[in-house]
């Protein structure tokens, strides 16, 4: 079998799974294992070049719901293509669940499932124990935040977080800023390898903005892999644990 995959997550997915000997075709950010790098890119993931899908001449082409025009150019092209559905993290049990059905892996794909959904409830249990719930701020570059729409956002609130992104609206620096140091946030996340503009984690200590919320004064200031939180794979519970150690550290 000749397998493309449009998403880092779905390239993690499959070497773990033990079959990324079959993989002819992988993003420019597919960066794990570190054998991923080795493999032929077909583009970014929002950029994928399709005449290099097509004269790789894959057997099968793993997507996310994000590539739908391109699976449909794919498909009317006789190429064999398969999405995989996953929002957050969270769902990476699901994700390895699917990605194995199409890679012909299923058994082995439901037991690591199984195992990293466990390790998952167990952990989102002792959140619902927790009453109250943490301002946070997420940072992906200097004025980007988790928006309420983002993936980000839905995480947040699913750890017992209050994204203070959500009211905010306008994505000009000042404004931004403002309205980040008006929400006070009690938790300030900062993103590393979102292709960031410059070092957040030094940025946010630094600007007067950031240093009037009581995540500046409480020492709350982190800093996280991103490719580990928006990566819906077998490693979602690295990022999940540094997520919830962030906001709830209590809870270890």
């Amino acid at each position: 079998m000749r397998i493309i995959s449009l998403a880092p997550s779905i390239t993690e997915t499959i070497f773990v799974l033990g079959y990324g000997d079959k993989l002819v075709g992988v993003t420019e950010f597919c960066n794990w294992p570190p054998e991923a790098k080795l493999i032929d890119k077909i583009g970014g993931f929002s950029t994928p070049d399709i005449k290099r899908i097509v004269s790789l001449n894959p057997d099968l082409v793993l997507a996310t719901d994000f590539h739908l025009k391109i699976v449909n150019y794919l498909k009317e092209r006789g190429v064999n293509t398969y999405v995989i559905e996953a929002k957050t993290i969270l769902d990476a049990p699901q994700s390895i669940i699917q990605i194995g059905k199409a890679i012909n892996c299923k058994d082995g794909a439901v037991k690591l499932a199984k195992e990293l959904k466990n390790e998952m409830d167990a952990l989102l249990e002792k959140i619902k124990r927790i009453p109250k719930k943490v301002r946070v701020c997420y940072l992906c570059d200097i004025f980007c935040v988790a928006w309420r729409s983002c993936t980000m956002s839905k995480l947040i609130e699913a750890l017992g977080g209050i994204n203070i992104g959500r009211n905010i609206k306008s994505n000009q620096r000042e404004f931004v800023l403002k309205e980040i140091a008006k929400e006070d946030p009690e938790v300030i996340i900062t993103a590393k390898g979102h292709r960031e503009s410059v070092d957040l984690l030094s940025f946010v200590k630094e600007t007067p903005y950031f240093k009037k919320t009581k995540a500046s004064k409480d020492n709350r200031i982190y800093q996280i892999q991103a490719e580990l939180v928006c990566r819906p794979a077998p490693r979602a519970m690295i990022g999940l644990r540094k997520l919830v150690k962030f906001i709830h550290p209590e809870i270890f």
